[in-house]
């Protein structure tokens, strides 16, 4: 060590004498710096300090400036500038007292200057490493000096890591910094505008894409946007320069584009905090109250500046309504007060019309956050104050007006006067977007909500009432409520009044519901009252008069006029999930102090992870009241998700051994006498602080809400997990039981008309079943046209359906909650609060297919069935998979079953695995027997080939057409051939043969779910209906069998034509000269076969049976029997069965017919808008620029859709892509350069389907290459022998 050290600084003084040399050429010097730096590199502070100071920082300096006396007068400087800048940022780092003397020796001007010179990015980069290190110790200097403007000139052409470095030294620089420095620092923000604005590609490095900050990443996103809300906080200068670059159409498009993502709530909340510090209001503290002035100045002078704002104010309004944290609403509506302040009189009426900022102010006010109804009030009443009669009118026809004046009612908020009751005090959000001014005490009492609502009450709404008029809802709404009014007070089963709900859609689906407020369609009544008549609620229980109402509301509300693009049914659902959005305290989010990222194509989770499951520790104790009851005296630890109900046995057995115990021992009490007790008894019921537990909500989420009441926000204190929980327990008795609708809507909450918030979620479902059924309401509504004569004609039995989008169904609101409900790390343990159960299970149309699939995903693993013990010649080793999250069933180890499998008998082996493994909750992997490969791309192999060969002809399990390639052609979707119940063996095939394989796809359909995988196999829309355990007739024919179907409709149509001409006929046979298409329908010579299935006999001797206009409805409706209904049952339930081996069917619900398919059979048509570069990685010989990348990127793109299928199926063993698409591969495609022997042309490409990599020889030319392609792809199906 001794040796070491005194070599270093025989070497330091070598360097020091050559430095100090005047004389010394450009080489020498270079030798001298490169001996420096090493020393530098390897010495500790005490070393570096003790270095002589005043030659060193005046000689680095200067050889970094490049003059001729540095360099000795000679010719170039060479290496010479990078060694002294390296030297110098060795030295600050070592010890940083040096910097300030590097800094009084123009060394900061120096690096700026070669900085901006670029004379080469190796020399930048070291430039940039020394003002990193001078910049924390001399900021000011390098303020002075513009460095933050020369850092970022050259931005892009830095590498992500050097930007962070620039990032940092601006950071640096104006971390603390004057408002007198404003002018030098202003010279930074076109720069970093310009870097989030930027769309250029340079040759370097392709940081940027069309809209530059998306390509950032969010260290560099984040920093740049801290860097300007810093600026904007002390500078009315930085605050012009960004209005004059029009800053806030770019913070529109970034808001928008991170609200859309349910892990970026961080970058919206930063935008929003730059947004405030544009113009912060009057009241912010005094250090800021300089800029503050100067900034109100700057924006009220220029109009230009307001209508930036004013178009920005709806995108905050939307994300503070749809905010699923209040926090975050809270920032939005701060910004919005501060924008408020700002404006004019005429700019807030315009804004009212463009925004209904009423409207949005309503809904904040039906929250319980005392924080967003203070600043909502604020905001209220400034709105008043410039320009009361205005205000007045729109805040009494939205609503705002009514909910104020609740507010100051002591009656109805005792809560807000009186202390709170909750063992968690509510957050704090006065200084979130302050946070200097942490240490201050909260600004908002609990009575300052409810005097400031008096106030405005008494300034405001008393004063002016007196003078206007009490405000009326229009005439289609008021007529609706006294009708109602009227109907309520008469009998239900008022046959008159039922016909008159007829009349009901009509009058609610008028012209005035586009215009009438959120406010006055709550009170009207509209929402109880149309459940009511669209599900017969409790007005008469004659169901063919619902089913007419039903009809007629389908027909009013999917009709669209000609001068309109919007039909009735989306302005009616747009009202209601607006008033939807007026619960947000019905849903509240419980929140561990841990949270993670969950991506959309995430495959179930199932394993526990090396951590133990969390769990509630109980203490159980029996009540006072109950002497008979004795204590359980242990503490009981459950998981998350035990309900009182599933504890009750646990406990009641323990109570019941005891006391049985007690009275043998006291022979007290004889044996009928016990047994008599024992009857009386009906179970226990449990108390939490005195509050009974719904017997159906956990118990986690029952202490929760009832040690914080009122609040939507819940943070769980990490201590809360280490309490034991005192819970009590009496007897229940059926003389004194309650009932509970369920866990949710116990917790449901009311809205200002005191509506149930479970009648608002019961009248979406009901009107998303009509959007979903509208074909069927309409065609059965043109069938009784027919029949009533109105229609005269077969062909006029088309009709024109136009249902709503699935997506103006979703709650943008509840989706958000429910997202990040599901990034809390115990989400899969069971914090689940019940109302996402109960939304995922009765309303999934409220959520968009990613939030649901997310939710199965992190919940399905409660769904598994247990694993079986079970073990074959063919299982192989186990090896480790994927760790994931806890099982209370499954307690093995994180590993993947294997099973190896022959190709030449592959359903057998298919039948063997699903027996055995099929109910493992473990992830099952396939080999084939004599081939190489191993692991997901021999599995997704498996699947696609025992896909394709359970569609083979022959089998007897499809309707269709056999194909060329022996299998059954569908062209709308398979669909199960119908069986008679008659017929065992049917042309050579066993029917209990047909019964294994429909089993055999229900496994593999379960497994396919589960694992990840991709089936190949077009099942029609119906099959899916049936997967998802809906009951299919006579309309979903036509999806599977057009002809058939079309036929049968007609059928149908001619049957009630038939009847409704003998009831309104007085004749005797009115229906004599009836026909079909002019055609008798004994002249159509159809027997009682099953059309295109002559064996099938719709009734014994069937084909002697011929059809007449008296029998077609029997045959109809034995039609229609055979083939959906028991004409398949036998093969749909071997088809279930297999699916329940697996796990619970129920979970598939929460997904659509259309869902389901993408589940199980990837990404159909995603190739097409596929950008390839920005998911496909080159590695190992080859970048973006290769010539070989770029020819074959080309011809991936020439690629037909069969092309494509190879393509994909030979990188990854299925002919689909996976749910998300290319980009959601993992690993990623790679294509890596293949080493070749000879020549490259011979050689064909090759892949790893398991790592997703393509090995690509370097081809000559584009012609070889695609032909090679095309080769590979076409014989490398079917084995692993080119992987």
């Amino acid at each position: 060590m001794e040796v070491a050290e005194e070599a270093g600084q025989a070497v330091l003084a070598y360097a020091l004498a050559a430095l100090g040399d005047a004389g010394a050429g450009p080489g020498e010097a270079a030798a001298a710096l490169a001996a420096l730096c090493d020393v530098l590199a390897l010495a500790g502070p005490d070393l570096v300090l003790a270095i002589p100071a005043a030659p060193l920082a005046a000689r680095l300096p200067a050889l970094l400036a490049g003059s001729a006396a540095a360099a000795g007068g000679g010719g170039g400087d060479g290496d010479v500038p990078m060694l002294a800048a390296r030297a110098m940022a060795e030295a600050c780092e070592a010890a940083p007292d040096w910097a300030p003397r590097f800094a009084q020796h123009g060394a900061v001007q120096a690096l700026s200057d070669r900085l901006l010179a670029v004379d080469s990015i190796e020399l930048a980069e070291e430039c940039l490493r020394a003002l990193d290190a001078i910049s924390l110790e001399c900021p000011d200097e390098c303020l002075t000096r513009g460095v933050a403007a020369a850092v970022l000139q050259f931005f892009d052409f830095f590498s992500t890591s050097k930007q962070k470095v620039a990032l940092r030294i601006v950071s640096n620089i104006f971390n603390g910094y004057d408002e007198e420095d404003a002018p030098t620092a202003m010279e930074a923000v076109p720069a970093l505008c310009n870097l989030l604005q930027s769309s250029e590609k340079t040759a370097t490095m392709t940081l940027m894409g069309n809209e530059g900050w998306k390509s950032l990443n969010d260290d560099t996103l984040t920093g740049i946007l801290g860097l300007l809300k810093n600026l904007a906080s002390v500078s009315e200068k930085a605050v012009k320069s960004l209005f004059e670059l029009n800053f806030c159409e770019l913070l529109k498009q970034m808001i928008t584009y991170y609200s859309s993502s349910h892990h970026d709530n961080d970058k919206v909340q930063m935008l929003v905090e730059l947004i405030y510090q544009l113009m912060l209001p009057p009241e912010t503290s005094d250090q800021h109250a300089k800029p503050v002035t100067a900034n109100k100045n700057a924006i009220m002078g220029q109009s230009t500046y307001r209508d930036q704002l004013a178009s920005i104010v709806a995108l905050i309004a939307q994300i503070a309504k749809f905010a699923a944290q209040s926090s975050v609403c809270y920032s939005c509506v701060v910004v919005i007060g501060s924008i408020v302040e700002l404006s004019t009189p005429n700019f807030l009426m315009e804004l009212q019309k463009t925004v209904n900022i009423s409207s949005f102010l309503t809904c904040l006010l039906a929250r319980k956050n005392r924080h967003i109804l203070f600043q909502t009030l604020k905001i209220s009443r400034t709105l008043l104050e410039k320009d009361q009669q205005f205000f007045f009118e729109t805040f009494t026809k939205e609503g705002v007006k009514r909910a104020i004046d609740a507010i100051s009612s002591h009656n109805k908020n005792s809560m807000l006067r009186s202390k709170r009751k909750n063992s968690v005090k509510e957050r704090c959000f006065c200084f979130d977007l302050e946070s200097s001014l942490t240490d201050k005490a909260c600004r908002v009492e609990n009575n300052v909500v409810m005097e400031l609502a008096e106030e405005i009450n008494k300034s405001f709404f008393l004063v002016k009432g007196s003078k206007k008029s009490a405000h009326k809802f229009g005439f289609s709404l008021r007529s609706v409520r006294d009708f109602f009014a009227r109907s309520l007070t008469s009998s239900a089963e008022n046959q008159d009044k039922c016909k008159q709900l007829s009349y009901l859609p009509r009058r609610l689906l008028s012209d005035e519901l586009q215009v009438c407020s959120i406010f006055e369609f709550v009170e009207s009544g509209s929402i109880r009252y149309l459940t009511a008549c669209l599900s017969n609620g409790e007005y008469c229980n004659a169901n063919p008069e619902v089913q007419s109402r039903l009809q007629k509301f389908a027909h009013l509300a999917l009709t669209m006029s000609s001068d309109s693009s919007t039909n009735p049914l989306e302005i009616l659902v747009g009202k209601l999930l607006d008033t939807l959005d007026m619960c947000y305290d019905t849903f509240p989010v419980m929140l561990s102090d841990e949270q993670c990222t969950r991506e959309s194509t995430m495959i179930p989770l199932r394993y526990p992870e090396t951590r133990e499951p969390t769990s509630l520790e109980l203490k159980f104790r029996g009540s006072r009241k109950d002497k008979e009851l004795f204590n359980y005296t242990d503490v009981l630890s459950v998981n998350l998700v035990s309900t009182p109900q599933d504890i009750e046995p646990v406990i009641f057995r323990k109570i019941f051994i005891d006391q049985e115990t007690a009275y043998k021992n006291s022979n007290q009490v004889t044996e009928a006498n016990r047994i008599m007790k024992l009857d009386e008894r009906n179970g226990l019921r449990f108390f939490y602080n005195g509050m009974i537990l719904n017997p159906s909500t956990t118990f986690l989420e029952s202490i929760l809400l009832l040690m914080n009441k009122g609040e939507a926000d819940i943070l769980i204190d990490p201590s809360f997990w280490d309490d034991e929980h005192n819970i009590t327990y009496r007897m229940r008795n059926k003389s004194n039981d309650l009932s509970f609708k369920s866990s949710y809507n116990t917790h449901l909450g009311k809205l200002p008309d005191d509506l149930d918030g479970s009648d608002l979620l019961d009248v979406l479902k009901v009107l998303e079943r009509v959007n979903h059924f509208s074909y069927q309401l309409l065609m059965n509504g043109q069938i009784e046209k027919f029949a009533e004569g109105t229609l005269q004609d077969l062909d006029d039995l088309k009709v024109s359906v136009y249902p709503l989008p699935r997506h103006q169904f979703m709650s943008r609101l509840l989706t958000n909650k429910l997202e990040l409900q599901m990034q809390d790390v115990l989400f899969e343990d069971g914090l689940i609060p019940s109302w996402c159960v109960y939304l995922v299970e009765t309303c999934p149309f409220l959520l968009p297919f990613d939030t649901r699939w997310k939710y199965f995903c992190l919940t399905a693993h409660r769904s598994f069935m247990t694993d079986q013990i079970n073990s074959s010649p063919n299982q192989v080793n186990s090896s480790p998979d994927q760790v994931s999250s806890h099982s209370d069933q499954v307690k093995s180890p994180p590993l993947a079953k294997k099973y190896r499998v022959t190709r030449s008998a592959i359903l057998e082996g298919a039948v063997s695995m699903m027996t055995n493994h099929g109910p493992s909750s473990r992830i099952v992997e396939v080999e084939f027997e004599g081939e190489i490969g191993t692991g997901r791309g021999p599995t997704f192999e498996f699947y696609t080939t025992v896909s394709h060969e359970l569609q083979r002809a022959g089998l007897g399990m499809w309707r269709g057409e056999n194909s060329e390639d022996g299998l059954i052609h569908a062209r709308f979707g398979l669909f199960p051939k119908p069986w008679s119940s008659s017929s065992a063996v049917l042309r050579g095939v066993d029917f209990s043969n047909v019964l294994q394989k429909f089993k055999l796809l229900g496994h593999l359909v379960a497994r396919a779910v589960l694992d990840g995988r991709i089936l190949d196999i077009p099942l029609s829309k119906a099959f899916y209906k049936v997967l998802l355990q809906q009951e299919l007739d006579i309309y979903d024919i036509p999806s599977f069998d057009p002809e058939l179907g079309k036929t049968l409709v007609e059928f149908q149509a001619v049957v009630r034509r038939k009847k409704f001409l003998e009831r309104s006929s007085r004749t005797s046979n009115p229906s004599a000269d009836l026909s079909y298409r002019n055609v008798k329908l004994e002249d159509l010579c159809l027997d009682f076969t099953l059309p295109g299935n002559p064996e099938y006999e719709l009734v014994p001797r069937g084909s002697e049976k011929m059809v007449t206009l008296e029998s077609l409805e029997e045959y109809v409706s034995l039609v229609v029997d055979a083939t959906v209904k028991s004409g398949i049952a036998k093969q749909i339930e071997a088809f279930k069965s297999g699916i329940k081996e697996v796990l619970a069917l129920k979970t598939l619900k929460m997904f659509t017919e259309e869902e389901m398919e993408h589940i199980l059979c990837g990404e159909q048509d995603s190739w097409a808008s596929v950008n390839f570069q920005d998911h496909i990685e080159f590695e190992h010989g080859f970048d973006m620029s290769s010539p070989s990348i770029i020819t074959f990127l080309e011809v991936l793109r020439e690629f037909g859709r069969e092309e494509q299928r190879a393509f994909i199926q030979f990188t990854t063993g299925a002919p689909q892509l996976p749910l998300g698409g290319l980009g959601s591969l993992d690993p990623k495609l790679t294509v890596v350069r293949k080493q070749c022997d000879g020549n490259v042309d011979d050689e064909l490409p090759s892949v790893n389907t398991c790592r997703h990599f393509i090995k690509l020889p370097p081809y000559s030319s584009k012609d070889i290459m695609k032909r090679k392609l095309k080769y590979a792809i076409t014989e490398g199906l079917g084995s692993f022998h080119l992987s």
